[in-house]
């Protein structure tokens, strides 16, 4: 008699994920394009990582100019506020997010409390939007009829921190495209508008490499357990220009900023000629932790 024995797959997730700086240009400005693809190595949906954040180049440092109400977006509030607007045009709540023009011409026009207040706030996002992207979004494991990655669109805007310790955060506010046919099919899904939050804390490593941690929102919305299986992310930060008014008086500016400043200050490059990110995603056991580490060519910014 012959004896055999089968193989029994084991899941694990895999994480994968890109930094791209583009567009140098005088002052330390620059575009940053970040990629990340999560998967399982049996097709199932991934286990969602209980911590999940970036740890960036050491001196790559905000900067005090930005770190004022001026710049605070209130991301929750921004979506709540569109939300609750009935857009006449019935424009995609995620395309609404991503030009605000049209939101505030119609506030400003208004004369309601609640009109003033999204408004205010309205006016700092469309000055704090640091970026935006894609994503695709797997929500198998809760909801077993959503049997295809769901498509989504997003913005991002700067914001106050929200956990102890942090200087300062953004805020992610999107949603499903609702043309996608698993949305059309489940148009509940389009419903669900997304404001997630991220948090910068000054967290220096021994080895003097990184910095500032970057804590990352982990696989929920709206209190369902998803993963995302796809993301695409492309930042200009914030660029204050020199000039601009920053304290008015009677009508008056009385005092201009002197000169044109990027939101993050330029690293020193190391000997090596590269920097490094690291991405960590620390799931819970038996799952073993991962770190995924990439290094960038130190810029060349435009003279």
């Amino acid at each position: 008699m012959a004896l055999g024995s089968s193989a029994i797959a084991v899941a694990e997730p895999v994480q994968q994920f890109s930094f791209q700086v583009k567009d140098l240009k005088p002052g330390g400005r620059y575009t940053l394009v970040f990629n990340a693809r999560t998967f399982d190595t049996t097709g199932g949906v991934p286990q969602s990582p209980e911590e999940n954040f970036l740890r960036l180049p050491a001196g790559a440092r905000l900067r005090k100019e930005f770190l004022t109400r001026r710049y605070f977006c209130d991301g929750t509030k921004l979506r709540n506020d569109i939300t609750h607007d009935i857009d006449p045009r019935g424009t995609p709540f995620y395309k609404r997010v991503a030009d605000l023009r049209p939101f505030i011409r119609r506030m400003s026009r208004e004369r309601s409390r609640f009109a003033r207040s999204a408004l205010a706030n309205a006016r700092v996002c469309h000055h704090a939007r640091i970026g935006s992207g894609t994503a695709r979004i797997d929500a198998r494991e809760t909801i077993p009829v959503l049997d295809q990655l769901i498509p989504s669109y997003f913005s991002m805007f700067f914001s106050r921190p929200t956990q102890p310790g942090a200087i300062a955060g953004f805020t992610v506010v999107g949603a499903a495209d609702e043309t996608a046919p698993i949305v059309r099919k489940y148009p509940i899904v389009a419903g669900v508008h997304v404001a997630l939050r991220a948090n910068f804390v000054d967290d220096p490593t021994p080895d003097g490499l990184y910095g500032y941690r970057l804590d990352l929102p982990r696989g929920e919305i709206a209190t369902i357990q998803v993963s995302i299986a796809e993301l695409s992310v492309r930042t200009t930060g914030l660029t204050l220009l020199r000039g601009t008014c920053l304290r008015e008086r009677r009508g008056r500016c009385v005092k201009r900023q002197p000169r044109t400043v990027f939101w993050f200050t330029t690293p020193p490059c190391p000997p090596s000629g590269a920097l490094s990110i690291q991405n960590f995603f620390g799931y819970a056991d038996p799952q073993p932790d991962i770190t995924k580490t990439i290094q960038l060519a130190c810029p060349r910014f435009q003279s």
